[in-house]
Protein backbone atom coordinates (compact mmCIF):
# COMPACT_ATOMS: atom_id res chain seq x y z
CA UNK A 1 0.00 0.00 0.00
CA UNK A 2 1.47 3.33 -1.08
CA UNK A 3 1.25 6.75 0.56
CA UNK A 4 2.50 10.24 -0.17
CA UNK A 5 4.24 11.53 2.94
CA UNK A 6 2.61 14.75 4.18
CA UNK A 7 1.30 15.47 0.68
CA UNK A 8 -2.52 15.41 0.42
CA UNK A 9 -2.42 17.81 -2.52
CA UNK A 10 -0.13 15.39 -4.40
CA UNK A 11 -2.64 12.61 -3.72
CA UNK A 12 -5.47 14.78 -5.04
CA UNK A 13 -3.59 15.63 -8.24
CA UNK A 14 -2.78 11.95 -8.81
CA UNK A 15 -6.42 10.96 -8.26
CA UNK A 16 -7.62 13.62 -10.69
CA UNK A 17 -5.21 12.40 -13.36
CA UNK A 18 -6.44 8.82 -12.85
CA UNK A 19 -10.03 10.00 -12.95
CA UNK A 20 -9.48 11.78 -16.26
CA UNK A 21 -7.45 8.93 -17.81
CA UNK A 22 -10.00 6.25 -16.92
CA UNK A 23 -13.08 8.45 -17.40
CA UNK A 24 -14.35 7.91 -13.86
CA UNK A 25 -17.57 9.63 -12.84
CA UNK A 26 -17.29 8.89 -9.12
CA UNK A 27 -16.28 11.69 -6.73
CA UNK A 28 -12.72 11.70 -5.39
CA UNK A 29 -11.94 11.17 -1.71
CA UNK A 30 -8.51 11.47 -0.09
CA UNK A 31 -7.73 9.13 2.80
CA UNK A 32 -5.04 10.01 5.37
CA UNK A 33 -3.27 7.58 7.67
CA UNK A 34 -0.93 7.69 10.63
CA UNK A 35 1.88 5.21 10.02
CA UNK A 36 4.63 3.71 12.16
CA UNK A 37 7.40 2.77 9.76
CA UNK A 38 8.70 -0.14 11.86
CA UNK A 39 11.65 -1.87 10.18
CA UNK A 40 11.99 0.56 7.28
CA UNK A 41 14.07 0.15 4.13
CA UNK A 42 14.65 3.90 4.02
CA UNK A 43 16.29 5.09 0.81
CA UNK A 44 16.95 8.51 2.28
CA UNK A 45 19.75 6.66 4.09
CA UNK A 46 22.86 6.51 1.82
CA UNK A 47 23.85 3.11 3.25
CA UNK A 48 20.60 1.66 1.97
CA UNK A 49 21.11 3.23 -1.46
CA UNK A 50 24.49 1.50 -1.67
CA UNK A 51 22.88 -1.77 -0.58
CA UNK A 52 20.18 -1.45 -3.25
CA UNK A 53 22.86 -0.85 -5.89
CA UNK A 54 24.62 -4.04 -4.80
CA UNK A 55 21.32 -5.92 -4.93
CA UNK A 56 20.75 -4.62 -8.46
CA UNK A 57 24.11 -5.94 -9.61
CA UNK A 58 23.46 -9.30 -7.94
CA UNK A 59 20.00 -9.50 -9.50
CA UNK A 60 21.43 -8.92 -12.98
CA UNK A 61 24.18 -11.51 -12.46
CA UNK A 62 21.79 -14.19 -11.18
CA UNK A 63 19.19 -13.64 -13.91
CA UNK A 64 21.76 -13.45 -16.71
CA UNK A 65 23.33 -16.73 -15.58
CA UNK A 66 19.87 -18.34 -15.47
CA UNK A 67 18.94 -16.98 -18.90
CA UNK A 68 16.05 -14.99 -17.42
CA UNK A 69 15.25 -11.69 -19.18
CA UNK A 70 15.85 -8.60 -17.06
CA UNK A 71 12.81 -6.29 -16.99
CA UNK A 72 13.10 -2.74 -18.23
CA UNK A 73 11.47 0.39 -16.88
CA UNK A 74 8.90 2.22 -18.99
CA UNK A 75 7.72 5.81 -18.60
CA UNK A 76 4.85 5.03 -16.26
CA UNK A 77 5.54 1.43 -15.28
CA UNK A 78 8.78 0.73 -13.43
CA UNK A 79 9.10 -3.01 -14.01
CA UNK A 80 12.82 -3.15 -13.19
CA UNK A 81 12.40 -1.10 -10.02
CA UNK A 82 9.64 -3.43 -8.85
CA UNK A 83 11.73 -6.55 -9.55
CA UNK A 84 14.76 -5.14 -7.72
CA UNK A 85 12.73 -4.15 -4.67
CA UNK A 86 11.10 -7.58 -4.46
CA UNK A 87 14.54 -9.20 -4.74
CA UNK A 88 15.89 -6.88 -2.02
CA UNK A 89 12.98 -7.62 0.32
CA UNK A 90 13.53 -11.36 -0.16
CA UNK A 91 17.26 -11.01 0.55
CA UNK A 92 16.68 -8.97 3.72
CA UNK A 93 13.97 -11.32 4.99
CA UNK A 94 16.19 -14.33 4.29
CA UNK A 95 18.54 -12.88 6.91
CA UNK A 96 15.76 -12.99 9.48
CA UNK A 97 14.37 -9.45 9.28
CA UNK A 98 10.90 -8.57 8.04
CA UNK A 99 10.63 -5.33 6.07
CA UNK A 100 7.60 -3.42 7.35
CA UNK A 101 7.91 -0.44 5.03
CA UNK A 102 10.06 1.31 2.43
CA UNK A 103 10.54 5.02 1.87
CA UNK A 104 12.11 7.03 -0.95
CA UNK A 105 12.22 10.44 -2.61
CA UNK A 106 11.03 10.67 -6.21
CA UNK A 107 12.35 13.53 -8.33
CA UNK A 108 11.00 14.11 -11.87
CA UNK A 109 13.63 13.59 -14.56
CA UNK A 110 11.95 16.10 -16.87
CA UNK A 111 14.15 19.21 -16.86
CA UNK A 112 11.06 21.40 -17.46
CA UNK A 113 9.94 20.52 -13.92
CA UNK A 114 12.86 22.46 -12.45
CA UNK A 115 11.66 25.75 -11.03
CA UNK A 116 14.57 27.52 -12.75
CA UNK A 117 17.56 26.50 -14.85
CA UNK A 118 19.91 23.98 -13.20
CA UNK A 119 18.00 24.14 -9.92
CA UNK A 120 17.87 21.08 -7.63
CA UNK A 121 14.27 22.03 -6.78
CA UNK A 122 11.64 20.42 -9.00
CA UNK A 123 7.88 20.47 -9.20
CA UNK A 124 6.13 17.18 -8.30
CA UNK A 125 9.01 15.99 -6.11
CA UNK A 126 7.60 13.89 -3.28
CA UNK A 127 8.38 11.26 -0.67
CA UNK A 128 6.57 7.99 -1.16
CA UNK A 129 6.05 5.34 1.53
CA UNK A 130 5.29 1.71 0.77
CA UNK A 131 3.66 -0.09 3.71
CA UNK A 132 4.18 -3.86 3.52
CA UNK A 133 2.97 -4.71 7.03
CA UNK A 134 -0.59 -3.44 7.48
CA UNK A 135 -0.15 -3.42 11.26
CA UNK A 136 1.99 -0.32 10.68
CA UNK A 137 -1.15 1.66 9.78
CA UNK A 138 -2.19 2.99 13.18
CA UNK A 139 -5.19 5.06 12.13
CA UNK A 140 -7.04 6.18 9.03
CA UNK A 141 -9.48 9.01 8.40
CA UNK A 142 -11.20 10.82 5.55
CA UNK A 143 -9.35 13.88 4.34
CA UNK A 144 -12.05 16.01 2.71
CA UNK A 145 -11.32 16.99 -0.88
CA UNK A 146 -13.04 20.36 -0.52
CA UNK A 147 -10.35 21.42 1.93
CA UNK A 148 -7.64 20.79 -0.68
CA UNK A 149 -9.16 22.65 -3.61
CA UNK A 150 -6.97 25.67 -4.24
CA UNK A 151 -4.88 25.04 -1.13
CA UNK A 152 -1.13 24.64 -0.82
CA UNK A 153 -1.51 21.09 0.44
CA UNK A 154 -0.54 22.01 4.00
CA UNK A 155 -3.92 22.89 5.54
CA UNK A 156 -5.68 19.94 7.12
CA UNK A 157 -9.42 19.48 7.17
CA UNK A 158 -10.98 20.48 10.48
CA UNK A 159 -13.95 18.34 9.58
CA UNK A 160 -12.05 15.14 8.85
CA UNK A 161 -13.89 12.16 10.27
CA UNK A 162 -12.48 8.78 11.23
CA UNK A 163 -13.33 5.71 9.21
CA UNK A 164 -12.71 2.04 9.83
CA UNK A 165 -10.90 -0.08 7.27
CA UNK A 166 -11.02 -3.85 7.39
CA UNK A 167 -8.16 -5.73 5.78
CA UNK A 168 -8.83 -8.93 3.90
CA UNK A 169 -5.86 -10.83 5.30
CA UNK A 170 -4.47 -11.45 8.75
CA UNK A 171 -1.39 -9.25 8.46
CA UNK A 172 -3.10 -6.43 10.34
CA UNK A 173 -2.87 -8.52 13.52
CA UNK A 174 0.91 -8.78 13.30
CA UNK A 175 3.11 -6.99 15.77
CA UNK A 176 5.64 -4.55 14.44
CA UNK A 177 9.28 -5.43 15.04
CA UNK A 178 10.87 -2.93 17.36
CA UNK A 179 7.62 -1.48 18.76
CA UNK A 180 9.18 -1.34 22.20
CA UNK A 181 12.16 0.64 20.89
CA UNK A 182 12.40 4.40 20.63
CA UNK A 183 13.13 4.33 16.91
CA UNK A 184 12.74 2.18 13.86
CA UNK A 185 15.47 0.38 11.96
CA UNK A 186 16.75 0.24 8.44
CA UNK A 187 18.72 -2.73 7.12
CA UNK A 188 21.90 -1.61 8.80
CA UNK A 189 20.32 -0.28 11.97
CA UNK A 190 21.03 3.33 11.08
CA UNK A 191 17.66 4.33 9.63
CA UNK A 192 16.37 7.80 10.35
CA UNK A 193 12.69 6.87 10.62
CA UNK A 194 11.05 6.95 14.03
CA UNK A 195 7.61 7.13 15.57
CA UNK A 196 7.05 10.52 14.00
CA UNK A 197 7.03 8.96 10.53
CA UNK A 198 3.54 9.35 9.11
CA UNK A 199 2.35 8.97 5.54
CA UNK A 200 -0.47 11.03 4.13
Amino acid sequence: MYFWEYAPQQALWWAKRRQKRHNWNEPIAIVASMIRLGFCFDLLDPHNINYLDEIHQEYKTVNTAAGVPIPRNANHYKYLDCAIFQYAYAAIEASGEKVDSARAVYVPTDSTKRIWERSWISRDTHIQVCVRNQACILGTWLYHTKELEGSDGVKESEEASSIDIEFEDQESSQTIEGDADDGSSSIDGEGEADDSGRGR
